[in-house]
């Protein structure tokens, strides 16, 4: 199971190692006083494989409309969590190893954007897959979800209605609680990649033990 609070020393390292390519919203806007929960489904048409260990940024990308739409959560300390929860009843992917970035920037007019990025590590995403998610948004927007667009051949990614009981509860017993993927927000797509890279290595070593 991944938790906040435990990435893999590996993933930590990467991340360090990158930091001078972390990159920042080109204009702070003011905080958000609130957060709010929207649900999505994303399908493929057919199977995404696993990705090779140096690609250069995220197997999936959605633009987020309108831009900052999706906020991650805060924790006590300050550090910000994965905006995405995996809900239980997706499948046909490994959960532990899904990969979560999230990019603010501008485009070249200068205009707002916001992409989320995914990788399916591990087997990818098999034929008849399916990602049910909840995502952290600005709560200005719980009546009307942001929508995610995506851009990568053949996914689709729609809104679900909200359910009557909290799914991230996980309501069946199991207390081991849905997944929640680690983020690797904040830094360049290629950042993404590599930090994806060596945390896929740590896991076939830890395996090996």
């Amino acid at each position: 199971m991944t938790r906040p609070g435990s990435i893999p020393s590996a993933l930590l390292t990467a991340c360090l190692l990158l930091g001078p390519w972390a990159w920042a919203p080109a204009a702070k806007a003011a905080p958000i006083a609130s957060t709010a929960t929207a649900y999505y489904s994303l399908k493929a048409d057919s199977t995404l494989a696993a990705p090779a260990a140096d690609i250069d940024g995220p197997q999936v990308v959605a633009m987020v409309t309108p831009p900052g739409g999706v906020v991650p959560p805060t924790s006590a300390d300050g550090s910000q969590g994965s905006p995405l929860t995996i809900l239980p009843d997706s499948h046909g992917f490994d959960p532990d190893q899904l990969v979560v970035a999230l990019k603010d920037a501008t485009t070249d007019s200068g205009d707002p954007e916001q992409l989320l990025g995914l990788v399916f590590f591990g087997k990818g995403l098999e034929a008849g897959g399916v990602l049910h998610f909840a995502l952290s948004i600005d709560g200005a927007l719980a009546n009307d979800p942001p929508k995610l667009i995506a851009s990568t051949p053949g996914v689709t990614i729609t809104s679900l209605p909200a359910p009557e009981t909290d799914p991230t509860t996980d309501p069946g017993g199991d207390s081991s609680g849905p997944e929640v993927p680690e983020p690797i927000g904040f830094l360049l797509w290629s950042a993404a990649a590599a930090a994806i890279a060596l945390r896929g290595r740590a896991r076939v070593r830890a395996a090996a033990r």
